[in-house]
């Protein structure tokens, strides 16, 4: 068995900061344990965890250098169950762009300026 240490940088907003204070390390490694815990790989665009009774938007990605990148910000209780794969997004854009290129020309619109009705 081999172990790799890998750098992990907790970015967290302005709002998020200040929700947890002293506690936003303490935040991030929640949201690192709740990434093993959903065994749905590292990089996830969207989730949400309850930490000290804040809920706060969890976003990962893997950076161009190789750093993992957890991404703290306040989020919405209403949409607690709300969980987002990365996969998901870069599929949804992949479908988005073939379709634009397969889809016909907008039909071309001439706005006419209509006579104000006087009563």
């Amino acid at each position: 068995m081999y172990q790799v240490l890998a750098p992990v940088v907790i970015v967290a907003s302005a709002e998020a900061r200040a929700a947890l204070g002293v506690q936003v390390g303490q935040a991030a490694r929640a949201a690192w344990q709740e990434i093993a815990r959903r065994g749905q790989g590292i990089e996830m665009a969207h989730f949400q965890i309850v930490h000290t009774g804040v809920t706060l938007a969890v976003s990962t990605r893997i950076q161009t250098n190789g750093w993992i990148e957890i991404a703290l910000a306040i989020g919405d209780p209403r949409q607690a169950a709300r969980v987002i794969p990365a996969a998901h997004l870069r599929n949804a854009e992949a479908t988005t762009q073939t379709r634009s290129k397969t889809m016909p020309p907008a039909p071309r619109v001439r706005l006419i300026r209509c006579k104000e009705a006087r009563p």
